[in-house]
C-alpha cells in the first residue's frame, strides 16, 4: 500500500516537473514570437495613439487625453511612458509592456486552464496561444490590446473562482483586474456584460448543478457589489477623460453598412485557416467538442464560455456600430483556443499510450500548420514603413532648400515622427500644394493608408475619406508624379517623386 502510495507521488511529481519543463519552453518560444518585430517602424496607429499621449508634457495630460476617438489606451501610456524614461524613446522601450502582457497572458491562460480544465488543457492552451499570429500581432504593438487578453483572462480567472469560493480576497482580485482590464481597453465592458448575464443564467440552471449552494443571495451580493465596485473605480479613474468620452459616442453611427462579412473576418483572424478547406473540418470537430467536454467537467464555465462567445458578438450585430475592428474582439481568443484544447484533450482520452499522444500532437501540428502562412506573412512584413520612407527620401534629398517633402491624408500627417530635422508639409488642398512647390526642384509626396482604397467592403467608406481637398491631391499626384518607390507593408507606403 505504501509502496502504491509512493509510486502515484513520484510519478505526480514526475509529471509537475514535465509541465514546468514544458510550460517553460512554451514561454521561450512565445517571448521570442513577440519579440521577432519589436523594433520594426512605428506604424500609424502607435505614432497617433500611442505615443502622442507618451511624449505629452505632463503625466496629467497623458491621462486626460482621449484624442479623436478612443484612441488613448490610458494603461498602456502610462506603462510605455515608464518605459521610455528608464530607457529612452524608440520602438523598443515603447513595446515592450505589449510583451510582457502577451507572455503573461500565455502564463494566465495556462493557470486558467489547469485549475479549471486540468494541466493537460492548461498546456496546450498556452502553446496554442504562444503561436497564435493575432495575439503575438498585438502583444508586439505599442498598444493596449494584449493587456485587453490578459485582464480578461484573469478577471473571468477570479470570478469563476470567486463564484465557488466566495472569499473577500478573491473578489479583490476580481475587481483589480477588471478595472485594469477596463484602463487597457473600454470593450472590458463586454467581458463584464457577460459576466453578468452567465451569472443570471446561473440561476436558472441551479437546480441542477451539483453544488447546492451556487447561487446563495449572499454570492448574489458580493458579485454585484464587487461589479458596483469595479464599475466605480473605472469611472474615477477615467474622470479626466469621461467629457471627451462621451463627447466620442457622439461620433459612432449605427446601422450603416452590413456587418455580416464581419463574422468571417473575424473568425479567420483568430483561428487562421478556419473558414477554408480541412481547417473548417478540424476547427469545427475541435471546438464543438470542446464545448462538449467542458460541459461534461463543469456547466458553470460552459455557461459563462457561451455567453462570452454570444453575447458580445450578438451586440455588435445588433447595434451594428461603424467602427470596431478584429482586434477589439482579441479577449475572445484565448477562451477559444482552451475550448479548442479541451475538445483536443477529450477526444485524445478515449485513447491510450501511443494512440492518445498521437491525436493530441496531430490535432495541435494541424492547428500551427494552417496558422503557418499568416505567422510568416506576420513575422516577414512590416505594418507600416513610415521610418524606412522618411530615412530614404532624406537620404536621397540633399539639399533641403530645393527641396519639398509632403504627405496627404490623416496617415501622412504621422511620416514628421521620423522626420528629425526636416519639415514634412500637409496641404489641404491642390492649390496649397502648388504654392509650397514653387522654387522647388525636387518634391516628394508620401502616401500610405489611403484609407478609401484598402478598407473592406463592411466598413463605412464615409467614416474613412479624407479631407475634401486629399482625394483631389491624391488623384493628381498618381497622375503627375513618378512612383519612385512602395514599401509592401501591411499598410504600403509608396513614394512619389517629381523632378523640376
Amino acid at each position: 500500500m505504501r509502496g502504491n502510495v509512493y509510486f502515484r507521488i513520484k510519478r505526480s511529481m514526475v509529471k509537475g516537473k514535465r509541465t514546468k519543463l514544458f510550460l517553460g519552453f512554451v514561454l521561450l518560444v512565445g517571448f521570442v514570437l513577440r519579440c521577432w518585430n519589436i523594433n520594426q517602424s512605428f506604424w500609424w496607429d502607435e505614432i497617433w495613439s500611442t505615443m502622442t499621449f507618451v511624449n505629452a508634457d505632463t503625466l496629467w495630460e497623458a491621462v486626460s487625453s482621449l484624442g479623436y476617438y478612443f484612441n488613448n489606451h490610458i494603461l498602456y501610456t502610462l506603462l510605455a511612458r515608464g518605459f521610455v524614461n528608464v530607457l529612452g524613446e524608440s520602438e523598443f522601450a515603447a513595446r515592450l509592456p505589449a510583451v510582457i502582457m502577451g507572455v503573461s497572458g500565455i502564463i494566465a491562460l495556462f493557470t486558467f486552464g489547469r485549475d479549471n480544465l486540468g494541466s493537460g488543457c492548461g498546456v496546450l492552451s498556452a502553446l496554442l496561444l504562444s503561436v497564435a499570429p493575432f495575439h503575438i500581432d498585438h502583444s508586439s504593438e505599442a498598444r493596449g490590446y494584449s493587456g485587453l487578453a490578459l485582464f480578461a483572462i484573469l478577471s473571468s480567472f477570479y470570478f469563476l473562482k470567486a463564484l465557488n469560493r466566495d472569499e473577500i480576497k478573491t473578489w479583490i482580485y476580481y475587481i483589480l483586474f477588471t478595472v485594469l482590464g477596463f484602463y487597457s481597453h473600454v470593450f472590458m465592458i463586454a467581458v463584464s456584460l457577460s459576466q453578468f448575464c452567465a451569472f443570471l443564467l446561473f440561476a436558472v440552471v441551479r437546480k441542477y448543478d451539483t453544488n447546492p449552494g451556487v447561487l446563495q443571495l449572499k454570492l448574489l451580493r458580493h458579485f454585484l457589489l464587487s461589479l458596483f465596485l469595479a464599475g466605480s473605480i473605472t469611472l474615477l479613474i477615467y474622470s479626466p477623460v469621461i467629457p471627451a468620452f462621451l463627447a466620442n459616442m457622439g461620433k459612432v453611427q449605427f446601422g450603416a453598412v452590413s456587418r455580416l462579412p464581419f463574422l468571417l473576418t473575424l473568425t479567420d483572424t483568430l483561428l487562421p485557416g478556419s473558414v477554408r478547406g480541412p481547417g473548417i473540418i478540424i476547427y469545427s470537430v475541435l471546438f464543438f467538442s470542446g464545448m462538449y467536454y467542458v460541459l461534461k467537467k463543469d456547466h458553470v464555465l460552459f455557461i459563462y464560455l457561451l455567453v462570452l462567445f454570444v453575447l458580445p458578438l450578438f451586440l455588435y450585430l445588433l447595434m451594428n456600430p461603424m467602427f470596431v475592428f478584429e482586434r477589439y474582439f482579441i479577449f475572445i481568443l484565448p477562451f477559444v483556443l482552451l475550448v479548442i484544447s479541451q475538445g483536443i484533450v477529450g477526444l485524445a482520452d478515449k485513447l491510450s499510450g501511443i494512440y492518445r499522444k498521437g491525436v493530441i500532437v496531430f490535432a495541435a501540428s494541424s492547428i500551427v500548420f494552417f496558422q503557418l502562412p499568416y505567422l510568416s506573412a506576420m513575422l516577414n512584413q512590416d505594418r507600416q514603413n513610415y521610418r524606412e520612407a522618411v530615412r530614404y527620401v532624406s537620404t536621397e534629398m540633399k539639399d533641403n532648400e530645393k527641396g519639398l517633402i509632403c504627405a496627404i491624408g490623416y496617415a501622412g500627417e504621422h511620416f514628421q515622427y521620423y522626420a528629425t530635422g526636416k519639415t514634412i508639409a500637409t496641404p489641404e488642398t491642390p492649390e496649397e500644394l502648388s504654392e509650397l512647390m514653387q522654387g522647388k526642384e525636387q518634391i516628394w509626396c508620401l502616401v500610405t493608408a489611403w484609407l478609401p482604397d484598402i478598407r473592406p467592403p463592411y466598413e463605412d467608406k464615409g467614416l474613412y475619406s479624407e479631407r475634401p481637398g486629399q482625394t483631389k491631391i491624391y488623384n493628381h499626384i498618381r497622375e503627375t508624379f513618378n512612383l519612385q518607390k512602395t514599401y509592401s507593408s501591411k499598410y504600403p507606403v509608396k513614394i512619389y517623386y517629381m523632378q523640376r
